[in-house]
Parts: structure tokens; sequence; C-alpha cells
């Protein structure tokens, strides 16, 4: 009798399915936080003394350092609350009820269902997944309508970990340009959580294609800092001013400690985003190492992010009834393939981030003992 008929009372369940990166905050971020809220940053605005627009500069210099690219920290940046805020802003700022949105998948799963909610309808374009999971951009421009104003693109892709190349970019530059009415949501959450030597593009630097660009990105992956909330958006001036408006009328801007604890995370923890990246190749490695053990289960490695997503499409075409059973028998929790789209069927997505090497390769073994007793 396999590991797998253990009891239940014996084995607690090895969590694979949440992307919370199990890393304390850097305490200089803490402290950044706590000096602003001793100091009066309590209210609607900054206490005297503090520069009300710390953050837009602080990110604003970080990309001007890490990408080369010029944004102005007064006009094109915003603060959110979280990258989830940032995407529904972006949605509302360029789309109306009606109108379609482009989503190349599988993708993350929280953008697609949002819409809904908005009025807008998703289109879903599937990833090509004989070839490691890339956009197919003649499928992208074949979709494109009198309706469409958004694309959606996760780069690095929740679940897949694949990444858009630099040729990807291109492509999609293209699309743009030929096509003035509809602009593109880059979500790049994990644009520094990359492996192998894989290198993040991006859009930003092509100012003439600015009006149609929305970047969105969080420090709850880079810095650990999930519980935080903090996020942003990186568009055209008139974009940026509509996106600030409908903010407002929502809840009002983030608070002014939390931007200032960011702004210290840009400038002052590096360290700390390196040391993290390293135990994350690790738990990567471990990841993948104990996926080849399982027999006729397929995945691509990925470039970036906290994810692997597995093809046990030999075992079943019912990830969600599939992942129920892991959890219940083999007492490993995951996420089914299929909540990231329809192409994602038959997978089933494992988060490395939340445990260390050795709980990861015990949960991986745990799936194996489990695939062996059916």
């Amino acid at each position: 009798m396999g590991r797998a008929a253990i009891s239940k009372k014996e084995r607690g369940v090895i969590d694979m399915w949440v992307a919370d990166p199990a890393f304390k905050t850097d305490p200089k971020i803490v402290e950044a936080f706590r000096y602003a809220v001793r100091h009066g940053c309590t209210h609607y605005f900054p206490a005297p003394g503090f520069d009300p627009n710390v953050f837009q500069k602080a990110v604003a210099k970080h990309y001007r350092r890490a990408r080369g690219c010029t944004i102005d920290p007064l006009t094109e940046i915003v603060p959110t609350h979280g990258a989830q805020e940032a995407l529904s802003l972006s949605v509302q700022a360029a789309a109306r009820p009606g109108d379609e949105v482009l989503i190349p998948e599988p993708t993350y799963n929280v953008f697609i269902e949002k819409l809904e909610g908005f009025g807008v309808k998703p289109v879903l374009v599937p990833l090509l997944e004989k070839e490691r999971w890339r956009i197919d951009f003649d499928s992208v421009k074949s979709a494109i309508t009198g309706k469409t104003r958004l694309i959606f693109i996760c780069n690095p892709n929740n679940p897949t970990g694949t990444l858009c190349g630099s040729k990807d970019m291109e492509e999609l530059s293209d699309i743009l340009t030929e096509n003035r009415n509809v602009s593109v949501i880059l979500d790049e959450c994990y644009s520094r959580m990359l492996y192998g030597g894989a290198e993040h593009h991006s859009l930003l630097g092509e100012r003439e294609l600015m009006d149609q660009v929305y970047v969105v990105n969080s420090f709850s992956k880079t810095y650990a800092m999930t519980g935080w909330r903090l996020g942003y958006v990186v568009a055209a001036r008139k974009n940026a001013d509509r996106i600030k408006q409908i903010s407002f009328e929502y809840n009002g801007g983030v608070a002014y400690s939390v931007q200032y604890a960011g702004a210290v995370a840009l400038e002052k923890c590096s360290g700390s985003v390196r040391k993290m990246h390293a135990e994350l190749r690790m738990r990567r490695d471990a990841m993948l190492a104990g996926l080849r053990e399982l027999k006729d289960v397929a995945f691509v490695t990925p470039d970036g992010g906290f994810e692997v997503f597995a093809d046990f499409s030999s075992y079943t075409s019912d990830s969600e009834s599939f992942v129920r059973a892991l959890e219940d028998e083999a007492r490993v929790k995951t996420m089914p393939g299929r909540k990231y789209g329809p192409s994602g069927e038959g997978h089933v997505r494992f988060v490395f981030c939340s445990n260390t090497a050795e709980r990861i390769r015990e949960g991986t073994s745990r799936v194996g003992a489990w695939l062996e007793d059916q």
C-alpha cells in the first residue's frame, strides 16, 4: 500500500496552491512604515517634511535604472491598492460595457473573472502549448474586431511561467501600431522573478505607443509584501488621470505610510530581493526535479514566477475533481488548470514559493505515491 493511504491525521496538507512567498518582509520596509506613522503620516496627506510623491519618484527611478525607460513620476504613475486594483482601474479606464478584451490563455484567472462585473466581454485566444505556451499573434490579430479595446498579457505568465521575448514584444508593438483603438494591459508582477538568464522586455521604452499601454506591477511577489496591498499602474498622462479619478471615487489613495515603505523597498532592499531569489531558484529546482519523477507528466520549465504548470492529461480530463482528490487523498493542495482558461484543462498548477525545498520534495513524492495507487 502506497504512502497516499496513510491516515490524514498523520499528515498535514502541503499547500502548493497560493502564490504567497513564504519570506519575511525586509525589516527596512517595516521600519520605514513605522517611521512614517510615528512622524504623523496617518491622515489623508503626508505630514510636513515628507515628499508627497516619494513613491512615484522611486518607481520612475527604478525603471530608469533597471530598464532604461523614462517615465514622468508626477503624471504617469498611479499608486494602487495592489495589482488587483491596478488591473480593475486599467480596464475601466480603457474599456466600456460591451467592449471586448482579447486574452491569450491560460492566464491569470482573476483578471478573466473580474471582466463580467464591468460588462466587458473576454475573448479567449489559446496559447501554443507545443511552442512553450507561446502567444499566437496571428490568432490575436484575427480575433480583433471593431469592439476590441484591450489585449491582456501576463508577462511572465501565471500559470505557465513563460516569458514574452523581444520578438513577441515586436509583434505586439506592430499590432498596436496597426490598431490605434486597441490598448494593452501588461501584468508584469513577476518581471523581477526570472531564472536561467531569462530577460524581461517591456513596451515602456516605445513612447509612441504610450497612449495604448498600461503596465501593472506589484510589491507582493518581489518584496514578499502580499499583505501590504501595494501596486501601481504606469500609463500615459490622460489615462493615468482617468485612473486617478476612478480610484478616488472608489476608496481614495493608498496610505502614505505604505507608499513610503514601498519607496524604501525600491531604494534599499535589493539585497533581500537577491537573497529571496536565490532561495526561490532552489525551490524551483526541487519542484522540477520532483515532477520529473512522475510518470506520464510533462511540463514547460518556467522562465519566471512562482509556478509550474504540469500536464496530467494522461490521468484526467477534469482537473477540478483531480486536484480535489489530490488534496483529500495525497494531502497536497494545488490549483486546477481549467481555472486559467479552457486550454489549461488537464493541467495542474504547482506553486514553489510557499514551502522549503525539503517540503516541496515531500509534496511531489506524495503525488507520485498517490498516482501509483490509482
